[in-house]
């Protein structure tokens, strides 16, 4: 419930006078739909910010409910920061988690503890399987690509590492 309590105020946070408010307030869905429209209108918010935001957003969004395990803030950034055809992660390409917080309207959120970055709700996951192929139809490809790039960086290219001083650098 407060989930769904959340969604709506997020659909509130752009409305600047009182008749854009009560209408949004008016169109609130009611029973069983209501998540979903909900989540439908984070992915309507999402896909009218600036270009380079809303791109941003599906990279996360795909990077985060793609993933076989929780990513951490640090490898997500890490991950956005990998530009295709570069042999060396260009540490100034690194965005700031507030800013991968920030373009998602909602849908994701940073456990302060472990710094693992998520969806808010296993509902959000349930919702983004059904629309991901229609929503960002490249994701998958996208994360490969990514992944092919990282791990043909140049720091891979020496081999394992003999210690773990070497590892950590």
């Amino acid at each position: 419930m407060f989930l769904l309590a959340r969604l709506y105020i997020d659909s509130l946070l752009d409305k600047r006078t009182k008749a854009k408010v009560q209408c949004v307030l008016k169109n609130l869905s009611k029973g069983s739909e209501a998540l979903n429209d909900a989540y439908s209108e984070a992915i309507v918010r999402i896909d009218r910010q600036l270009p380079e935001d809303s791109a941003l957003a599906k990279r996360v969004l795909s990077w985060i409910t793609y993933a076989q395990r929780p990513l951490t803030t640090g490898e997500l950034c890490h991950a956005l920061a990998v530009e295709l055809g570069e042999e060396n992660l260009n540490y100034d390409n690194i965005p700031d988690v507030e800013d991968i917080v920030s373009v998602c309207a909602g849908l994701v959120t940073v456990d302060e503890e472990s710094n693992v970055i998520r969806l808010v709700h296993y509902t959000t996951q349930e919702y983004s399987e059904q629309i991901r192929e229609k929503w960002n139809p490249s994701a998958q490809y996208d994360i490969s690509s990514t992944c092919i790039t990282y791990l043909c960086f140049n720091t891979f290219r020496t081999g394992s590492c003999l210690s773990d001083t070497e590892f950590e650098r």
